[in-house]
């Protein structure tokens, strides 16, 4: 199955620097805790040049967005981009369920095949929170993916705050969806010091952390300290992600993405200098 006419072309392996920030982020999140064996070591091909440059399209961008780490900035960028750079933005429906189903991962796939097509732009970007899925699986070339990661110990303060501090009314939720409870503690630091399962991580366990939403939906993905999920989200990075930016670094982050997406970033910059920031 194809989005029109779609052209793959081989894009550059550009922004080393910013994917090895990625590496040493997730590494140095594990880094203190015991790494246990995985018991499924699943995904392990190499993604050569070769490969990447066939099953890709410069057409479609997707910035499947790690929780908290300022992906509304860059959402807002990318809408005040679009009319300029001649590309549509389209917001993905919000939902509360990141981890997908085979079928679920399907239907997302089908629902930005179709938006592809109705869309009047040589090219379109979407945003949603997602874990990586693999589009060619269900037979469309692979988009272009994006994300932004932070310090780890950051994110995860600002997920606690975010959580006491801000409804979602707008968040759709799945049949059978339970509402977790109201959180016992309103600090951070009383949650760590009682041991609370908000703010406990044990490896071997499934969480909504930074590496499922690079390694996918395969279970592994979810377990803290799991090996082969760290593995197989570094070569999907470097497969798949010729961008993925460092909030504690948002000035090269733009830039990178300028230099080496302009088709969707050329004047990112200014536009976040001069209009974003007002300076």
């Amino acid at each position: 199955m194809a989005w029109g006419p779609l052209l793959p072309r081989l894009r550059g392996v550009g922004a080393l620097a910013l994917l090895l920030v990625l590496a040493v982020l997730l590494m140095a999140y594990t880094a203190h805790q015991q790494v246990r064996q995985p018991s499924r070591r699943g995904g392990d091909q190499v993604f050569d040049a070769r490969h990447v440059a066939e099953h890709q399209t410069r057409h479609v961008l997707f910035f499947n967005r790690v929780p908290k780490c300022g992906s509304e900035m860059l959402v807002l960028l990318l809408q005040w981009l679009q009319a300029r750079n001649g590309f549509r933005h389209m917001r993905l429906k919000n939902t509360v369920k990141r981890y997908l189903t085979f079928d679920q991962q399907a239907a997302l796939v089908e629902e930005i095949g179709e938006r592809v097509q109705e869309s009047t732009e040589p090219r379109v970007s979407f945003d949603r929170h997602v874990y990586f899925t693999n589009f060619t699986s269900y037979g469309f070339k692979m988009p272009i993916y994006l994300n932004l990661v932070r310090d780890p110990v950051e994110k995860m303060a600002s997920r606690f705050y975010y959580a006491r501090a801000t409804p979602r009314p707008g968040a759709a939720t799945p049949p059978g969806y339970t509402s977790p409870a109201p959180p016992h503690y309103t600090s951070l630091e009383e949650c760590l010091r009682y041991q609370d399962p908000e703010c406990t991580f044990l490896t071997g366990h499934h969480y909504d952390l930074t590496i499922p939403y690079f390694c996918g939906h395969e279970d592994f993905c979810r377990e803290l300290n799991n090996e082969a999920a760290l593995s197989l989200a570094k070569r999907r990075v470097e497969a798949w992600y010729p961008v993925v930016g460092v909030l504690e670094k948002v000035n090269a982050t733009l830039a990178v993405l300028q230099h080496h997406l302009p088709h969707y970033f050329a004047g990112v910059l200014d536009l976040y200098h001069n209009d974003l920031l007002g300076k």
